[in-house]
């Protein structure tokens, strides 16, 4: 051990540049703009998650049938729970990153609570 007092000064300088350091990635992420479903790649109808839910832009188009509380025809992605926002193209969970028509539908269509 050194007989030197210990610099409280300088242990709390420290301290402070070693926090400041570690607050720099979390203020890139304050400061990042969210993104929106308009700024988002669109699914293609020949993506493969797509065609195994087939995925149609046009809900006419897909094979809908009825779920419970919810005839086929009234079926699209504008109703369906997974989707999110607002617009001609929204975000969707089982397509992350990607925008899907919210007069579109696949066979994950849920009807929105609410």
């Amino acid at each position: 051990m050194s007989d030197k007092p210990i610099d409280r000064n300088r242990r709390q300088a420290i301290k402070l540049i070693a926090g400041g350091f570690a607050a720099i990635p979390l203020a890139g992420l304050m400061t990042s703009g969210t993104a929106v479903a308009s700024d988002l790649p669109h699914v293609t109808e020949d993506d493969p998650i797509a065609v195994g839910l087939k995925y149609k832009h046009d809900a006419s188009q897909a094979p809908r049938v009825d779920k419970p509380g919810a005839p086929a025809n009234t079926q699209n992605c504008g109703n369906c729970q997974l989707a999110q926002g607002d617009g001609e193209w929204v975000g969707c969970s089982i397509f992350p990153g990607k925008a899907v028509n919210k007069n579109g539908w696949c066979s994950a269509w849920v009807m929105k609570v609410g």
